[in-house]
């Protein structure tokens, strides 16, 4: 977030969210929303992709941890509740939700209208920054995102990147995971790839700087958000309320510190490979 983060940003941009409209928790009473007045979820079922750090990855043990995975745990102790994990590949998280396999899913997920008809959206929780593109060292070809037209450039299969790569035109590689996109530019399978600014800094900062590069920017807007199941009637609701006393309360900031701030950014856990 470029150091702006916090808080009130994030309360204007959950209020902007209305008008257009975790790992394990401490257990208890199931909780009531204020808004919807139904009973909180006992366990939280969590869809995820553990291949995107800081914000939801697996460490060198095989625990899934990160940025989303604290502010769920947070969410759900604020709900009364447990939180089960599941990750899969980011194309399969709304079918998930539609088929209620999964009651939330979580990492780096932006609103769009094809998938506002299928799930619910909780308010922003973290406002989005610039977006990377990597290249090889030694590249010098790719200088910022107009130089993309006609390479190979390496994007997660689901995201919106798929567009941005094909809107700066360049010939889209699609991938699951992505450690995929670091590797395939590493093996010359692809030219560039486009990440999150803050998933392209864990990179670097974690052993990707040794083959690769920032090779540009691309202007990010919006925010993330979590996708709820719309089948599960007053969650939305309640998972909005748990996050508006988060940020009040000032766990939030406490939580993206953790995660974001430049000092503790190199010192996060490395990704299990």
């Amino acid at each position: 977030m470029n150091g702006w983060k916090k808080s009130g940003v994030l309360l204007l941009a959950a209020g902007l969210m209305a008008g257009i409209a975790g790992c394990g928790a401490d257990k208890g009473a199931p909780a009531k929303s204020a808004a919807s007045g139904a009973p909180a979820k006992k366990e939280l079922k969590v869809a995820c992709i553990a291949t995107y750090p800081p914000f939801v990855y697996k460490d060198t043990e095989g625990k899934i941890i990160g940025f989303d995975v604290d502010i769920t745990k947070a969410v759900a102790k604020e709900l009364g509740a447990s939180v089960v994990y599941e990750s899969m590949p980011f194309n399969e998280m709304v079918p998930a939700l539609v088929s209620n396999k999964a009651d939330i899913a979580v990492a780096a997920v932006d609103m769009t209208q094809d998938r506002a008809d299928k799930v619910d959206f909780s308010n922003i929780y973290y406002s989005k920054e610039n977006v990377s593109i990597l290249s090889r060292k030694g590249d010098n070809e790719i200088k910022g995102p107009e130089d993309l037209k006609g390479k190979k450039v390496a994007v997660e299969k689901g995201t919106v990147y798929v567009e941005t790569a094909k809107q700066y035109g360049a010939e889209v590689k699609e991938y699951d995971y992505h450690d995929q996109l670091i590797k395939a530019v590493e093996d010359n399978e692809a030219d560039a790839l486009i990440l999150d600014k803050p998933v392209a800094r864990f990179y670097l900062s974690h052993g990707a700087s040794d083959k690769l590069k920032q090779a540009g920017i691309i202007n990010g807007s919006g925010g993330f958000v979590m996708m709820i199941s719309k089948k599960d009637e007053g969650l939305r609701d309640q998972v909005n309320d748990a996050l508006d006393k988060l940020m009040k309360s000032g766990e939030y900031d406490k939580i993206y510190d953790r995660w974001f701030s430049d000092e503790n950014l190199s010192k996060v856990p490395d990704m299990k490979k």
